[in-house]
């Protein structure tokens, strides 16, 4: 995982966070106000310039921007010396490596003010820092690789694909990967190999695994700061809310017409 700091961009639209169910709360550091955000994913920072979303409905790729909304159906393709976090609310960020693919399978409020969501991975490698306590507002956070079903209530993994082949590597907590209608449990320091979608071994995590999810950790901070920044700039009036890509195309017509 290469991950070096870069200058935040001045992206002047943020996700829709009025008229929308309320999910967690971003305090922000002047005042106790907070901002609502609601269970989106947010392209919050990007490493190189070979990120592309493709939005459901669309039928062309474009150039991924930080602060845009991901929604279920979009899909998010990261390509050679490039890297993307997702954001989902304040407590759960995705870090996606180079060469690879992911779809937003489903995210959508619940009436607890959680989430449900589920991400597929076609191709490359993907770390989910997942917000602990999950179950309080009875959330869930799923993970798909080929037919490998990763579930997790508070915990810190990695998966990759390959062909037919799964990788899940625990870094914090369990993770209950179920295939073939069968439960593995993949507890921390351990990781799993799957061969298409049957379980293949078991090993402990060696010294550069572990090195890189320390790394991620210490730049995780500056990626949490920068979406606490952008949702305090929302409620301060400094950036609008965001509009969706298929939106903005839609308003530039009406205006060249």
């Amino acid at each position: 995982m290469r991950i070096a700091r870069k200058q935040f961009l001045n992206s002047t639209f943020c996700f829709l966070v009025l008229s929308i169910p309320l999910g967690s709360r971003c305090q922000t550091a002047d005042s106790g106000n907070s901002v609502a955000e609601p269970a989106q994913y947010v392209l919050e920072d990007i490493q190189g310039s070979a990120v592309q979303v493709l939005e459901t409905g669309a039928d062309q790729w474009a150039a991924g921007e930080e602060g845009e909304v991901l929604e279920s159906g979009d899909e998010l393709k990261v390509g050679a010396d490039s890297e993307a976090t997702l954001m989902l609310q304040s407590d759960t960020s995705i870090h996606i490596s180079a060469n690879s693919d992911v779809k937003v399978d489903q995210i959508e409020d619940n009436h607890k003010g959680g989430f449900f969501s589920k991400l597929k991975i076609t191709a490359g490698q993907l770390l989910a820092d997942v917000e602990k306590h999950l179950d309080e507002s009875q959330s869930t956070f799923e993970v798909e690789a080929n037919g490998v079903v990763c579930g997790v209530r508070g915990t810190a993994f990695e998966v990759s694909a390959q062909g037919d082949d799964v990788q899940t590597l625990t870094h914090e907590g369990t993770v209950d990967v179920i295939t073939g209608g069968k439960d593995n449990f993949v507890r921390a320091g351990n990781a799993f190999s799957f061969r298409r979608g049957r379980f293949a071994g078991q090993r402990l995590l060696d010294q550069e695994e572990m090195g890189r999810f320390a790394k991620w950790r210490s730049y995780r901070a500056h990626v949490f700061e920068k979406h606490r920044l952008r949702l305090e700039n929302i409620r301060k009036g400094v950036r609008r809310a965001w509009i969706r890509r298929a939106h903005r195309r839609h308003l530039r017509r009406e205006m060249n017409q």
